[in-house]
Formats: C-alpha cells, sequence, structure tokens
C-alpha cells in the first residue's frame, strides 16, 4: 500500500477562459478537484492501479466537500479531523497563461499534530512507500516532515518528500534522510542560492554532489517542466528528456511525477525505468485539463518519446 500525507489538502477549483477581462466579469465554469499535492499524486496512483490511502488533515465544510470529492475519485482515504477550515484554490487558464490563487489554509494546533502523528505512526506500519506533498498549514513547525520521515524510515519504508522552503530545509539536516526530494528547478535555486539554467545541469550537479545536505538521499530529483527533469541516484546522473506535447493543464504535473515514482519504486523499477515513469506521468497530466489526472490513452506514445540517458 502507497500512503499519501496532504498536511494541507484543498479543494482546488479551475475557470478556463479564452480571455480574462481584467476589473470585469468574467463567466466561468468551475471544475472541482481534490487537491493539495498528496492528493493529486493519489488521484493518479488511483489510475495506475496501485493499492493507495490517503492521509493527512481535514477540517469544516470544505473538509467534508473535500471527502465527497475523494469518494467520487475512489482515492481510499483516512484523514485526521481538525476545527480549522481546509483551504479552497484557484487556477485561472487564460491566453495560454495560468494564474493560480492560493489560500495559506487553517491554523493547526499543537495538540491536533499530535494525534495526527500517532495515527500516521500506525498507518505506516502496512505501508510499501509513502509520499509527502506540499506545504505545512500554519501552526505546524518547519519540521514537521522530518518528524514523519523519521518516523517512516525507522519502519524501513521508502519517503518521496515533495515539499520547498523551510520544510525541505529542515528535513535535510536530520540524520535520518527521505528517500527522495523532487524539488523543481526554481526551488533548487532558491535553496542552494543559485540561478541554474536548464542547460546548465552539469554545474547543477556539480553544486548537488558537493552538498552535504544531500548526502544519504538515494534519489535527488530537480524537475524542468518541459525540459523534463535530472536526478542523482546513488552518485550517478541521470537525465529524463520529456516527449514534446501541448500542454493543456500543467498544474499537478510534479505531483504526477511523484506518483510515478512511488508506483515505479513500490514496483522495483530498476533507476532508469523509475526515472522515465516519472516524467511520463508528470507529461500525461500536462495534457489532461484536470489537475493531477492521466491521459492514459497517451500513455505509450508518451512512453515511448521518453528518453533516460546517463550523463
Amino acid at each position: 500500500m502507497i500512503l499519501t500525507v496532504t498536511m494541507n489538502p484543498s479543494i482546488d477549483t479551475a475557470y478556463s477562459l479564452d480571455h480574462l477581462a481584467i476589473n470585469d466579469v468574467n463567466h466561468v465554469a468551475p471544475h472541482k478537484t481534490a487537491g493539495g499535492k498528496g492528493l493529486n499524486v493519489s488521484r493518479v496512483l488511483v489510475q495506475l492501479r496501485d493499492q493507495v490511502l490517503a492521509t493527512g488533515l481535514l477540517g469544516g465544510h470544505m473538509g467534508a466537500l473535500l471527502s465527497d470529492l475523494m469518494k467520487e475519485d475512489n482515492i481510499p482515504n483516512d484523514f485526521t479531523p481538525i476545527a480549522g477550515e481546509s483551504r479552497t484554490c484557484l487556477s485561472i487558464l487564460h491566453e495560454g497563461n495560468q494564474t493560480e490563487l492560493l489560500e495559506s489554509g487553517p491554523v493547526v494546533s499543537e495538540e491536533e499534530l499530535n494525534t495526527f502523528i500517532a495515527h500516521f505512526t500506525k498507518l505506516v506500519e502496512k505501508a510499501s512507500v509513502v509520499t509527502m506533498s506540499g506545504s505545512l498549514p500554519r501552526g505546524l513547525p518547519a519540521n514537521t516532515y522530518a518528524t514523519l520521515v523519521a518516523i517512516a524510515r525507522q519502519n524501513n519504508v521508502p519517503v518521496l518528500l515533495d515539499t520547498s522552503g523551510t520544510s525541505l530545509k529542515a528535513a535535510l539536516v536530520i540524520d535520518t534522510k527521505p528517500t527522495l526530494v523532487k524539488p523543481n528547478l526554481k526551488e533548487i535555486n532558491g535553496l542552494l542560492n543559485t540561478s541554474f539554467a536548464s542547460n546548465e545541469t552539469d554545474k547543477l550537479m556539480d553544486t548537488l554532489t558537493q552538498d552535504n545536505r544531500f548526502a544519504g538521499i538515494e534519489w535527488v530529483v530537480v524537475s524542468m517542466g518541459k525540459d523534463g527533469s535530472i536526478a542523482l541516484h546513488n552518485g550517478k546522473r541521470l537525465r529524463a528528456h520529456s516527449a514534446s506535447i501541448k500542454a493543456v493543464n500543467a498544474t499537478g504535473s510534479g505531483d504526477s511525477t511523484i506518483a510515478g515514482f512511488a508506483h515505479a519504486i513500490a514496483g522495483g523499477a530498476d533507476e532508469k525505468t523509475t526515472l522515465k515513469i516519472g516524467n511520463v506521468c508528470g507529461t500525461l497530466n500536462a495534457m489532461d485539463l484536470q489537475t493531477g489526472h492521466l491521459k492514459m490513452d497517451s500513455w505509450d506514445d508518451i512512453f515511448a518519446h521518453t528518453t533516460v540517458e546517463e550523463f
């Protein structure tokens, strides 16, 4: 069973417009999904026919709607209830652009966090892989993911961590490291205080190799959108080149990549296949209007046109 953790889930609402009229009325037909990065991961894993269980924190009227949306998507879930109201996030697709409005989410108490940690400790005993994705809601310390990573690793369960900022920094300085981290190019530059472009992968890899914070992490993956991704896997440098597509909605592509990694690792795939499946899932998500959803009828074509090489 793959356990997905979403500490700050949301009602993801997408508006698609031919033209966004500023300071005027825009009539839209909303498309709502159970969102937050971990639930996007969950939805893709359901499509990939993995056994999955989603967990995290859920509260209020929006939390109840999230629960209903998860049922519609056939996502098995076991969340810890909180007093605060789960958030809503908006994505406006217009003129080839994507504008996002993201609520910060509820304030979570120390008692609610401790209740979740106890719940997570029991769930992880039955997991083969754990994914942890997204931001932390207000009230939670930056080392929350680091605490959860340590619990999972004590149970010998691989952990795929997809977060950024202080949460990622805290998870990189503990002795028990996650199995995989997946910052995008902007996030890794922020972490390293660099400005590498997608055509400077050698320099980026040199910097990652020399940074002791990444020592002991089996997979360090940097996603670069249409330019694919690079990965440092047990010291080996890999580059994935994505298939050329016309993107429809790229929101959730990073989450879909994580789902692909979890699917491949749970299935015991070799390193190149693992990186390839991750990239294929990210690409297939960008081809689908729904966030965190793969255009599965294009799997064979995209898989055939995605390449992985050592460099």
